[in-house]
């Protein structure tokens, strides 16, 4: 009986004997960050596109005793072109010494000239999307200019250009202008459901970087359609109730003041009256203070306070109707939700108007759709006034 013991124990050890694919850490390319153009140079029906891997290269990052002043650059970034973005990371493993390893995966830029081709973005993220190696956590942005060129951007604070857009991303506390950072699991829920959205954009400009507003990408098609900017996504935060902070600026009789936002919340109704027209009612609520003022007036009167309250409500009143007007009359789509909202809230009435929402009778398009706005003003600051 003991022998039959040691006889199955030693066929389980057998089974314990190691990771059969296991790769030495030495030996993996690992990419930060992927940036997605069309190629320079076309042929033939189907498009080329140009792929670039940010690899990370170790050695160059330096260790803490070498105080981080390596001279070896501490990425390499490698384009290479084609119709395939699978074979295209097939050939970066003929040429890069360890081939492309995407676990770690942070960013990925799309040119905003490839997402606006038709099929071109869903058909490049198809491949991101099934890569058993990517994290559901990886970011997409879009650049209006070459999305290797924002690769290439290096900062003072951060070795790897992708990881310092990575980090400028997530700063939506102290910028109102930033949308939520997209993620490609999100985005791939988007694409499934249909429903519109919004890729954060980022400008390349003067050896530098900016976060400026967002592309509007139709659920449909998956093609980016318009873009807007930094002061209509604040709009658009206000409305979704996505704020986490940011700043509005607004003119009293006294000059420029900022009103600094530190909680913000909205409320969203919605219905479809009797003759089919869709109305949505929407109260936005928000507290700050007074950050910076451009005058030599005293802020202590309650009555003063009255009136900037009356003053950033009426500015935040018009920067959200303007967005609003915008989607419905501009771009013609709806990229605030409403359309998931009726879907969740009021489905019976979703199911006679889903297929007219964006298209047919229009049903968003011609909605009536009404914003309020109660701001606060709870302090101005640890000062009431700096100067006489």
């Amino acid at each position: 009986m003991n022998k039959a013991y040691l006889f199955l124990l030693g066929c389980f050890c057998l089974l314990l004997a190691g990771c059969w694919d296991e790769v030495n850490i030495e030996e993996r390319g690992f990419v930060i960050g992927v940036a997605l153009d069309l190629a320079e140079e076309q042929s033939g029906d189907k498009p080329i596109i140009t792929m670039t891997d940010q690899f990370v290269v170790p050695s160059g990052l330096g260790t803490p005793s070498e105080g981080g002043n390596n001279a070896e650059t501490p990425y390499n970034n490698l384009s290479i072109s084609g119709q395939s973005l699978f074979k295209i990371t097939r050939e970066m493993a003929l040429i890069q010494g360890n081939p492309p390893f995407y676990e770690h995966l942070k960013l990925i830029v799309v040119s905003e000239e490839l997402a606006r081709e038709p099929e071109m973005f869903a058909n490049s993220m198809d491949l991101l999307i099934r890569d058993h190696e990517m994290r559901r956590e990886t970011k997409v942005i879009i650049s209006d200019q070459k999305a290797k060129e924002l690769l290439e951007i290096e900062s003072q604070i951060e070795p790897l250009p992708a990881m310092h857009i990575d980090r400028v991303n997530e700063n939506m506390d102290k910028s109102g202008a930033l949308i939520e950072p997209l993620r490609i699991g999100n985005l791939n829920e988007y694409m499934l459901e249909k429903n519109n959205y919004l890729i954060p954009r980022v400008v390349p400009s003067d050896g530098k970087m900016m976060f400026n507003g967002a592309g509007v990408f139709d659920g449909k098609t998956n093609q980016l359609v318009d873009v807007i900017s930094g002061l209509e996504i604040v709009a658009v935060n206000l409305i979704t109730g996505d704020l986490k902070g940011g700043y509005i600026e607004f003119e009293s009789n006294d000059g420029e003041m900022v009103y600094e936002i530190k909680r913000a919340k909205s409320n969203i109704e919605m219905n479809i009256d009797e003759t089919g027209k869709l109305n949505i009612d929407i109260e936005i609520d928000t507290e700050g203070y007074i950050a910076e003022v451009f005058s030599d007036n005293s802020l202590l009167s309650k009555e003063y306070f009255n009136e900037l309250d009356k003053l950033i409500s009426g500015r935040m009143e018009q920067i959200t109707s303007n967005i609003i007007k915008k989607a419905q009359e501009d771009i013609g789509m709806d990229f605030f939700g409403f359309r998931k909202m009726m879907e969740e809230r009021h489905y019976k009435e979703w199911l006679k108007v889903k297929d007219n929402w964006d298209e047919g009778e229009n049903i968003f398009q011609n909605a009536s759709i009404n914003v309020t706005v109660d701001a606060t003003v709870r302090a101005t600051g640890t000062v009431d006034q700096t100067r006489d």
